[in-house]
């Protein structure tokens, strides 16, 4: 490769301008757009006290450098020894809250000079006492006590502004404090400058008057005390996506409306501003949004809006293009034929019609790629169009640096990542490993995938911010945020948890908004912390513990990027990166939802989807569970046609007042289902029409069939439904088209027969103490009775021995049977227990001898088998059918080995995007009384079940027949009809508990049910359509239902 070929190589084309890059001084002109930095500039530089200036707009498409604009101002705000505030709010769900970590984010920035934005304000104001050397030198000597001269500041302010002083000493005291060396202070001064109280002890000790006020009184003061030191300037970008969320009515009640929150408090912000000066850039969409829909008064306190100009000077397009070569060039110590080179006059020309800069650097890089491709650096004489549609796609970059990979990955050293004090090496990593993430993923002019990251920062309220968006949805936004949690002091830990959780928006109702907290082992003890874990749960998050081995491939990976980059190869790197995609073979990245890459459907024309349809809901996003579709449908055909991974939320039926749809977000599936209501409401067509709408949006099913009435899942209707609508007949088509129905027949060797462990996986339970014991009391439940384990010395021997087998890694009949044959010594304390062990073997081997399905052939489950057929392209749904099975207790005997394999399977195995688990008459194996040998592991799944994905439908005449704690763990809920007047009285009673009325309960038609989830209000009866396969009068026959199994096993 040529000295030329390798300086073009190295030149950042980067077009992504992420909210963190404001921080970094990549240029420091605006280019065309300079007229309008200068204005501001002079006007912030006069500032002195009240009458604040009126704020500024800047308006422009996107990639018309707004963001960039705002980097531009933040370098000359500091230039002017001005302060400048990021004002992010791509989380925001409390404005104040999002303020008052913005102001402390910003003032956590590194400035040119070294010193940190918060210790130059400090500095300013001790420069009005003339301490300002002593200060720094107190704050620099790590012997002295940086309490003392925060006392001493704190007297000179009580002196020059007692009124602001003595409202604000406690600002001022937490500020200067996070200055210090040690992490103690500097965790209390942080949660506090965030709201929270941390340790009253400890607050108290450091001078503390109170605890954390409200946050606009924390804003308040940090106003005043920048103002005591410069004028401060006050930007808010990137506030599209937010709008473009908007916050419209639903069926939960009262959604957040995000517009005239975050208008509202733009405006009281403007009413707070203390020497300062708002700034805002936006689309020109977003602005109208706000003059419409915001409160008058602030779109009145801005000057005229500035519209921002795109490329129509050469000397701009020159200058853009100068930036990103001329490091390159130095670095490689060459000097080519011009400094724009290889983009010729007449290139330069072609960009200065109107294009934006990241239209033109977008068509720079391209041009880049075809030069190394190449093998030499070929001129450029056009940058009008896109290169990449007018030459062919370059081939794909094989394998290989597969071996390299490997090798990298085995010799990865992760024995420091790992510090309970710091998680900064981690938090790196994973910035590193989400970058790598993001470059897998080639351009796109629709859309732009960005991760981003603020190295600059000392603790970061998040590690990074993966930002999916839609520039054909008003730039529309999803957001994966991550924060590595390491640390094992509780007050340090909690300060940065709840730091993430307000950046990334997962505690506000915010649209397209995940966290994901990254930590290896439990969190430390405490009531504060089990709070803020059980918030983040409830809220969506996800935690995750890389395995060493996700841990291997991001440092090898790292490693691999650092020496592709010193080598010159990184192009070839990055094509190997899109055609391997080695971190979507991790288990990090797909549990965290992120392969495939949840992108915005690009095939379909503008206007026939919503965004809510095309990008995939957040999970945390409680504001939208429930979507009243009052908008005007779309084509049926362009609706239907989705991918599946798009889909959001499933039709679930019509509101009986009013008529408008309902439909019920997917990520509130693993929370469970149940559906109680009794013969004639039309339960099992709603089963089946919940289990047909999900299919088709990608969530594969397990149906128990007790009663034959769902082997006809995979049949399509003979004829149209009277009451089939066209978009009925569509959807049933397509359900026939991307559908897999595989039907079992457990104990019916002609059919679809397979074989269950009697045991559950403990391989696959881990070290968490509970969950062993979990699966411990489950296998007992089920080998009690088999191994005549009836007297408690019996059964206290059993345990001890699966205790015994479960840590070991056990997982057959067999293998327990040998054990209990010959117990060792120390495995249990009672006495004899090796003869009452003995015994009990021989009652597991007579077992075995007399009980068919404990020695049944066929597959043994594997529970991959039942949800994942052979094409990816088909959704299975694999209903076990349990006719075979001649007693209810031989029904129980296989639901039951079935719940303890997902048990242990689904830990191993989260599902992201979510899994289903059916039964029908549930009645029968978790019942509300005792009895049933499937209860206690029917009872245990559905605790747990919700934190792997896994979804419960749980479907009962009875409305007490099911065990309470399986009803209490349904976050949805249908209640229909019922007949008898004491379960009309118990459906009444659960919908009066959550302020409904149901008088009607008897009299309520087929397909009619009262329906609530959460924050849906008080329960509303709805109507539920038709199931999509055929669904008859009868059910099949015996013999049908084994002829359908047959042709399943034929397929499978």
């Amino acid at each position: 490769m040529t000295s030329e070929l390798q300086a073009l190589q190295k030149a950042d084309f980067g077009w992504v301008r992420s909210l963190d890059s404001v921080w970094s001084d990549e240029a420091t002109d605006a280019g065309p757009n300079e007229h309008a930095v200068e204005a501001v500039i002079a006007e912030l530089a006069g500032l002195t006290r009240s009458p604040n200036p009126p704020g500024r707009a800047f308006l422009g498409q996107a990639g018309i450098g707004k963001t960039h604009l705002v980097s531009v101002l933040r370098h000359r705000a500091w230039e002017e020894n001005g302060w400048f505030i990021m004002l992010d709010v791509v989380g925001i769900n409390d404005f104040w809250k999002s303020a008052a970590l913005s102001f402390l984010t910003s003032l956590l920035q590194q400035m040119p000079n070294g010193q940190r934005q918060h210790e130059a304000v400090i500095s300013g104001v001790a420069r009005r006492f003339k301490i300002e050397k002593e200060v720094n030198f107190v704050f620099e000597n790590k012997t002295v006590d940086p309490k003392l001269v925060v006392d001493l500041l704190v007297k000179g302010l009580l002196k020059s502004d007692p009124a602001n002083a003595l409202n604000h000493q406690d600002v001022f005291r937490a500020l200067a404090l996070l200055r210090s060396h040690d992490l103690a202070s500097v965790g209390i001064a942080h949660a506090w400058l965030q709201g929270y109280e941390a340790d009253e002890a400890i607050r108290k000790s450091l001078g503390f008057l109170k605890p954390p006020p409200s946050p606009v009184e924390i804003v308040r003061g940090l106003m005043w005390i920048m103002a005591l030191a410069g004028p401060t300037l006050i930007a808010v970008d990137q506030i599209d996506g937010v709008l473009s969320a908007g916050g419209s009515g639903s069926d939960l009640g009262d959604t957040p409306n995000f517009t005239k929150l975050l208008t509202g408090g733009l405006l009281d912000l403007a009413r707070v501003i203390d020497r300062g000066m708002l700034v805002i850039t936006c689309l020109l969409s977003s602005w109208e949004i706000i003059k419409r829909d915001g409160p008058g008064p602030l779109h009145q306190s801005f000057s005229a809006p500035t519209a921002l100009r795109p490329m129509q000077q050469e000397v701009a397009v020159r200058k853009l293009l100068v930036d990103r070569l001329a490091p390159a060039y130095a670095e490689a110590g060459i000097e080519p034929s011009s400094a724009t080179w290889p983009f010729s006059d007449a290139a330069i020309r072609s960009a200065a019609i109107g294009l934006t800069p990241r239209t033109i650097l977008m068509r720079c890089d391209a041009h880049r790629k075809q030069c190394l491709e190449l093998g030499r650096v070929v001129p450029c004489d056009s940058l009008g169009e896109d290169p990449t549609r007018v030459h062919p796609a370059r081939p794909a970059a094989g394998d290989s640096y597969g071996a390299a990979f490997s090798d990298a990955a085995a010799a990865a050293d992760i024995d420091e990542l790992l510090d309970d004090k710091n998680d900064g090496k981690l938090g790196m990593l994973l910035r590193d490993a989400f970058d790598l993430y993001v470059k897998q993923i080639p351009p796109h002019d629709d859309y732009d995938v960005v991760a981003k990251t603020d190295p600059g920062q000392k603790t970061p309220p998040l590690h990074g911010r993966l930002t999916f968006i839609d520039h054909r949805a008003n730039d529309s936004e999803r957001h994966f945020c991550f924060r590595a949690l390491q640390h094992s002091n509780a007050v340090a830990l909690c300060a940065r948890f709840r730091a993430a959780l307000t950046a990334s928006g997962i505690a506000a109702n915010v649209p397209h908004r995940h966290l994901i907290v990254v930590r290896r082992g439990p969190p430390p003890s405490g009531k504060k912390t089990g709070e803020l874990f059980e918030a983040f749960g409830s809220a969506g998050g996800l935690q995750l513990d890389p395995s060493d081995a996700d841990l291997r491939t991001f440092v090898a990976l790292v490693q691999m990027r650092d020496d592709a980059i010193a080598s010159g190869a990184f192009d070839a790197f990055q094509r190997w990166l899109i055609d391997r995609k080695p971190l979507c073979e991790t288990a990090f990245f797909k549990a965290a939802g992120l392969c495939p890459p949840p992108l915005p459907t690009v095939d379909e024309p503008t206007g026939g989807i919503t965004s809510a349809e095309t990008m995939n809901e957040s999970p945390s996003s409680p504001a939208a569970l429930i979507q009243g579709l009052a908008t005007p449908k779309p084509p049926v055909s362009a609706r239907i046609a989705v991918d599946s991974l798009a889909l959001s939320t499933i039709p679930i039926g019509r509101r009986a007042a009013g008529g408008d749809d309902v439909a019920l977000a997917i990520a509130l599936l693993p929370r469970h289902t149940a559906i109680i209501a009794g013969a004639g409401s039309g339960k099992t067509v709603l089963l089946r029409r919940l289990v047909e709408e999900a299919a088709p949006a990608g969530i594969p099913a397990i149906v128990i069939d007790p009663n034959n009435d769902l082997a006809r899942l995979g049949d399509a209707w003979p004829q149209r439904p009277l009451n089939f609508t066209d978009e009925d007949a569509v959807k049933a088509q397509r359900y026939a088209q991307v559908v897999e129905v595989v039907v079992w027949t457990p104990g019916i060797s002609a059919g679809n027969p397979l074989f269950l462990s009697v045991l559950p996986d403990f391989t696959a339970i881990g070290d968490d103490p509970d969950e062993l014991s979990q699966a411990v009391t489950m296998a007992a439940d089920t080998l009690g009775p088999l191994a005549g384990a009836k007297t408690n010395l019996q059964k206290g021997v059993l345990n001890d021995a699966l205790r015994a087998f479960a840590i070991q890694g056990g997982s057959d009949l067999k293998t327990m049977t040998a054990l209990l044959a010959d117990l060792p010594d120390g495995v249990s304390e009672i006495g004899q227990a090796d003869k009452l062990a003995a015994k009990m073997a021989d009652e597991l081997k007579a077992a075995v001898a007399t009980n068919p399905l404990l020695k049944a052939s066929g597959p043994v489950l594997d529970p991959k088998l039942l949800f994942f057929g052979a094409s990816p392209s088909k959704t299975r749904i694999s209903v076990i059918n349990l006719s075979g099975l001649a007693s209810d207790e031989a029904k129980q005997d296989f639901v039951n080995r079935l719940q303890m394999t997902l048990f242990g399977w689904i830990k191993k195995n989260p599902s992201p995007r979510g899994l289903l688990y059916v039964i029908d008459e549930a009645q029968s194996f978790v019942p509300s009384g005792a009895g049933a040998l499937s209860k206690t592991s029917g009872v245990q799944l559905v605790a747990q079940a919700r934190k792997y994905g896994l979804g419960m439908i749980v479907v009962t005449q009875a409305p007490k027949g099911i065990d309470n704690k399986v009803i209490s763990n349904c976050t949805t809920q249908f209640l229909g009809k019922q007949n008898s007047p004491t379960d009309q009285q118990s459906v009444k009673s659960m919908i009066a508990a959550t302020g409904g009325t149901a008088d009607d309960v008897g009299k309520l038609a087929a397909g009619e049910f009262y329906f609530k989830t959460e924050k849906s209000g008080k329960p509303f009866k709805l109507m539920t359509p038709i199931c999509l396969s055929f669904h008859p009068p009868n059910p099949p026959t015996p013999e049908e239902v084994v002829a359908r199994a047959k042709k399943s096993a034929a397929r499978i």
